[in-house]
C-alpha cells in the first residue's frame, strides 16, 4: 500500500533538488563581465548596401578579391544573449556583392583564440544541436517580416538551411548552395555564394530584402546580430534590417531534375528467402515565375527513411508519428496552415488492412498484404507573391491496393483490394498583413471514387498583432464535410479563438477551442478526439537577462477547464506550474505539477458512446535537468511521478540521457527511459448480450515499459557520415483483476478475464552511409532491421526478454540509392561552352 506521507516526501524531494543542485554545484552568483552599453542610436534598424561585381569571387575562404576590400561593411554587433544590448566583446565584419547569378557574402568572426573555436563535424541541418560555432544569414526577400530564408555556416564549412514562415520553422528545407570556411589565427571566415535559384524575390528593379545576421560563438553561449533583436519579443523578424543596391536583377528560370536509381536486398518473416529489386524515379522542381514553385515527384522511394518508434498503445487513440519522408517535409509550411493535413496519410495502411484476415475461409492464408499504400506520384505546388500572396496546391495518389489469400490445400489464390486508388487535395490561399499578421483560407479532400466516398474539410485562419507586437489575436474555424454514396452529407465543426500578449516580461494567454462531436477530420488530417471544449488562461512570467545564478528562466501557470460539447459535461479542471531556467554553467532545470483536484471524467476509454470512466482527483509533478551540453560529457535525466490517491494508481518514470563526445567527429548517445505504472484502470473489452445488453469491461493492471535508445555517428568531412540508431522498446501489462463499467462512471468487481497479459517487443537498427558526392547529389547506403513480437507470455528479466526478441523472425534490408542533382541553367552553361568551344 502506497501512503500518502512518502508520496508528498518524494514531489517535495523532487522540486526541491534541483534549486539545492544548482546552489552547491552551479558556482558563484552571476557576475557582469566588463561590457559596454549601446545608445540608442546603435540599437535602431540598420540598412546594409550589396556592391555589383563583375568577376564573382572564387569561393575558397580567402577574401583575396578586390570586392572585399571596397565592400561596405556591416558592423558593429549587438549582443542578443545573455546580455541584451551591450557591445559584444568580439568583432564581425560581413561584406555582399551581387551579380547576375548570386548573392556573394563575405564573413569574418574575429577571434584571439583560434584554437579555442568550437567546430564539431556533424551532418547536414545539424548545426544547432552540435559544438560548434556558427554564422546565420537571414534573408526575407519580400521583407514582409514572415517568410525567411536562413542559411548557417561551421569553422568546419557545414551547412544549415531552413524556412520560416507565419506558422514556424521548417528545417527540412534544403537549397543547394556554396560555402567555404578556413580559420586563421586572428578569426575565422566564410564565404557563401546564394544562388537566385535558391530564393524567390519579386520581379522589381531595385530589390529591398530584409535581413540579419546572428553570430553564435558557442563556448561563451553567445548571439549577436548585426541588427539588434529584442529578445523579450517573439516576434524577431521586426527588428531585423535591410539589404539594399541589388538592382536590375531578374528571378533565373527554376529548373532542376533529380533522377534516382536504387536497389535492395531484403528478406521479410513471412517469407524464407531474400528477394531483390530495383527502383528508379524523378523528382522535379520547375520555378512556374519568380513566386510559385512546382515540385513533382515521379514514382517515389521512401525505402531508405528512419523507422517509427513503435511503442504499445492500450490507449483509444491513434499514434501520430513524425512525417520523414523529404518530400512531404519540404516547401510544406502552407499546407500546415488550420492543422488539417497529416501527411502520413499519403501511403499510409490500407483502411482496410485487416479485411484479409476477416474474410478467411478454411485452409485459406494471407500470404501478402501491404501495410502502405503505393504512391503513384505526388506534386506541390507553392510560393508567394510581391503582395504577399501565398499559393499552396498539393495532389497525391495512391494506386489499386490488394490482399492476396491462398488455399493452402489447393495452391489457388484470390485477392482482397484493401483500398482502392485514392486521390488526395489540398490548396491554401495565405495573406501577408500589417505587423506579421496574416489570413489563410485552406480546404483538403479525399476521394475514392470506387467507394463513391469524399472527405472534405474547409479551414480559416488568421493572426493579427498590433504595431508593437504586444497584443495578439488568433482565430481559427474548420468545417469537415464526409460524403457517402446515397447518404445524407456529415458535417462537423472546430474552432479556436485566442488573445495574447507575446512580448515583455510578464504574458498572458486567452484560449477557447470548440470540437464538435461530428467534427473529423482524419481521412487527410490528424485528430485524437473530438466533441470537446477546451478553455485555458495563461500566465507568464520570463527572465531574459542574467540575474543572481541565473541566465534566463521562463515560468508558465495554466489553469484548464474541459468538457464534453455533446452533451455538456464536465471534463476536467486542472491546475499546472512549470518553470524552465537555465543557470550560470549552463545547466538547464525545468520541472513540471499539475494537479486535477475534481478528478478527471474519462469518455474515451469506455469506447462507447456517451459512457464515462471516472477518475479520482490526482497530482502530478516532472522534473528534467540538463548539464552543460558544451562539455565532451553532457549528462540528462527526468524524473517524473503522479498519484491518483483514490484509485491508488501511482505512476512513475526515470530517464537518463548520457552523451559522450570523443572528438569532433564522433559522439555516442544513450536514451535510457523506465516507466511503472501501477494499479492503472483500463478498457479490456465490450460484449453484447441479448439478456443483460451491454456489458464494459475493465482491468486492473501493472504496465511497466523499458526504452532504449542508442545513437552514434561518425563524421569523416562535411559531406560523409556514418550513423547508427538502434532502439528496443519493452513494454509489459500484466493484469490482476477485471471489473464493469457502471453507468455512473464506478467500477465493480466481474469474473476474471483470462488472456488479457500483454508482452510487446520492438527493435529497430538503422546504419546509415551518406557521401554528399556533389551539391545536391547523394550516394547513400542503409540496412535497416526490424523485429516485433506480442504474446501473453510475461517475462521479467530484461536481458531474458531481449534475447527472446533477437531470437525472434526478423525483416532486414539492403539498400543503395544514388540521386544527382540536375541544374537547368548549369547545363546550359556547360554546352554553351562546348559550343564556344567548338
Amino acid at each position: 500500500m502506497i501512503t500518502r506521507l512518502p508520496i508528498i516526501g518524494i514531489i517535495t524531494i523532487s522540486l526541491i533538488l534541483p534549486v539545492i543542485t544548482m546552489l552547491l554545484f552551479n558556482g558563484k552568483i552571476y557576475s557582469q563581465e566588463t561590457t559596454t552599453l549601446l545608445d540608442s542610436n546603435a540599437l535602431k534598424i540598420k540598412n546594409i548596401v550589396a556592391v555589383r561585381v563583375a568577376t564573382p569571387p572564387k569561393i575558397d575562404g580567402h577574401p583575396d578579391e578586390a570586392i572585399w576590400k571596397t565592400a561596405p561593411v556591416a558592423g558593429n554587433f549587438v549582443e542578443y544573449s545573455p546580455r541584451n544590448g551591450i557591445l559584444p566583446p568580439l568583432r564581425t565584419e560581413i561584406r555582399f556583392a551581387y551579380d547576375d547569378i548570386a548573392l556573394y557574402i563575405l564573413a569574418v568572426m574575429f577571434d584571439p583564440c583560434p584554437d579555442s573555436i568550437c567546430k564539431e563535424l556533424g551532418k547536414r541541418d545539424q548545426i544547432e544541436i552540435l559544438n560548434t560555432d556558427y554564422i546565420s544569414f537571414d534573408i526575407l526577400p519580400y521583407n514582409d517580416g514572415l517568410n525567411m530564408y536562413e542559411f548557417k555556416v561551421s569553422p568546419a564549412n557545414l551547412q544549415n538551411d531552413c524556412k520560416y514562415s507565419a506558422i514556424g520553422q521548417d528545417i527540412t528545407w534544403d537549397a543547394v548552395w556554396e560555402s567555404a570556411a578556413i580559420v586563421t589565427d586572428s578569426a575565422w571566415i566564410t564565404e557563401v555564394k546564394i544562388p537566385y535559384s535558391a530564393l524567390r524575390f519579386p520581379r522589381i528593379e531595385n530589390q529591398v530584402w530584409g535581413i540579419n545576421m546572428w553570430r553564435n560563438m558557442h563556448r561563451r553561449h553567445e548571439y549577436s546580430t548585426w541588427s539588434w533583436v529584442d529578445n523579450k519579443s517573439q516576434d524577431i523578424f521586426r527588428y531585423y534590417g535591410t539589404l539594399t543596391g541589388i538592382t536590375e536583377i531578374k528571378p533565373p528560370l527554376r529548373l532542376s531534375f533529380s533522377p534516382y536509381i536504387s536497389g535492395y536486398l531484403e528478406k521479410n518473416p513471412d517469407n524464407e528467402q531474400w528477394s531483390y529489386f530495383m527502383r528508379g524515379g524523378l523528382d522535379l522542381r520547375y520555378g512556374i515565375n519568380e513566386s510559385y514553385t512546382l515540385d513533382m515527384m515521379l514514382i517515389p522511394d521512401f525505402g531508405q527513411v528512419q523507422s517509427d518508434d513503435q511503442i504499445l498503445n492500450l490507449t483509444p487513440f491513434e499514434i501520430r508519428y513524425d512525417e520523414k519522408r523529404q518530400f512531404f517535409t519540404e516547401a510544406t509550411e502552407l499546407f500546415n496552415k488550420c492543422e488539417i493535413f497529416y501527411t502520413r496519410r499519403v501511403g499510409s495502411t490500407p483502411k482496410n488492412f485487416g479485411a484479409p484476415y476477416y474474410s478467411l475461409q478454411k485452409y485459406e492464408k494471407v500470404t501478402k498484404n501491404p501495410d502502405q499504400t503505393r504512391i503513384i506520384n505526388a506534386t506541390k505546388i507553392s510560393g508567394r507573391n510581391a503582395k504577399g500572396l501565398g499559393i499552396g496546391l498539393f495532389n497525391g495518389m495512391t494506386t489499386n491496393t490488394w490482399a492476396t489469400l491462398q488455399d493452402t490445400v489447393t495452391g489457388e489464390t484470390r485477392r482482397i483490394m484493401t483500398q482502392p486508388f485514392t486521390n488526395y487535395n489540398v490548396l491554401v490561399f495565405d495573406q501577408n498583413l500589417k505587423n506579421n499578421s496574416y489570413v489563410t483560407l485552406i480546404n483538403t479532400n479525399y476521394w475514392t471514387p470506387d467507394d463513391g466516398y469524399s472527405a472534405n474539410v474547409t479551414g480559416a485562419e488568421t493572426s493579427v498583432r498590433n504595431k508593437k507586437n504586444t497584443l495578439q489575436v488568433f482565430g481559427r474555424l474548420n468545417v469537415s464535410q464526409l460524403f457517402n454514396k446515397g447518404v445524407s452529407p456529415d458535417f462537423g465543426h472546430q474552432y479556436l479563438v485566442s488573445l495574447s500578449k507575446p512580448s515583455g516580461k510578464f504574458q498572458y494567454q486567452l484560449l477557447r477551442q470548440e470540437t464538435g462531436d461530428s467534427y473529423d477530420p482524419n481521412d487527410m488530417g490528424f485528430i485524437s478526439y473530438n466533441n470537446e471544449t477546451y478553455n485555458l488562461m495563461r500566465l507568464s512570467y520570463n527572465i531574459f537577462d542574467p540575474a543572481w545564478i541565473i541566465i534566463n528562466s521562463q515560468t508558465n501557470f495554466d489553469v484548464v477547464y474541459s468538457t464534453l460539447y455533446k452533451p455538456y459535461s464536465f471534463k476536467t479542471l486542472e491546475f499546472i506550474l512549470n518553470n524552465t531556467t537555465t543557470y550560470q554553467k549552463y545547466w538547464t532545470s525545468s520541472f513540471f505539477i499539475g494537479i486535477q483536484p475534481l478528478g478527471f471524467n474519462d469518455y474515451y476509454e469506455p469506447r462507447v458512446w456517451n459512457r464515462v470512466y471516472k477518475t479520482p482527483w490526482n497530482y502530478s509533478d516532472e522534473w528534467i535537468f540538463s548539464s552543460d551540453g558544451r562539455k565532451p560529457f553532457r549528462y540528462q535525466h527526468n524524473f517524473s511521478f503522479r498519484y491518483c490517491p483514490g484509485n491508488n494508481n501511482v505512476s512513475w518514470a526515470i530517464g537518463l540521457t548520457p552523451r559522450i563526445r570523443f572528438s569532433d567527429r564522433l559522439s555516442v548517445t544513450l536514451d535510457f527511459q523506465v516507466k511503472k505504472d501501477m494499479n492503472n484502470y483500463g478498457w479490456v473489452q465490450t460484449s453484447y448480450d441479448l439478456l443483460t445488453g451491454q456489458t464494459i469491461f475493465f482491468g486492473r493492471r501493472d504496465i511497466a515499459t523499458i526504452s532504449n535508445i542508442l545513437d552514434a555517428r561518425y563524421i569523416f568531412s562535411t559531406k560523409t557520415s556514418l550513423t547508427l540508431r538502434a532502439r528496443h522498446y519493452w513494454s509489459q501489462a500484466e493484469y490482476f483483476s477485471f471489473y464493469s463499467l457502471n453507468e455512473d462512471g464506478s467500477l465493480t468487481g466481474s469474473d476474471f478475464i483470462k488472456g488479457q497479459n500483454i508482452n510487446f517487443n520492438a527493435f529497430t537498427v538503422d546504419l546509415q552511409f551518406v557521401w554528399y558526392f556533389a551539391p545536391g547529389s547523394e550516394l547513400s547506403l542503409v540496412w535497416k532491421n526490424a523485429i516485433n513480437t506480442q504474446g501473453e507470455e510475461l517475462v521479467y528479466n530484461y536481458f531474458t526478454d531481449l534475447g527472446k526478441t533477437l531470437n525472434s523472425l526478423q525483416s532486414n534490408s539492403f539498400s543503395i540509392r544514388a540521386l544527382y542533382y540536375l541544374d537547368y541553367l548549369y547545363i546550359k552553361k556547360v554546352f554553351s561552352k562546348k559550343d564556344k568551344t567548338e
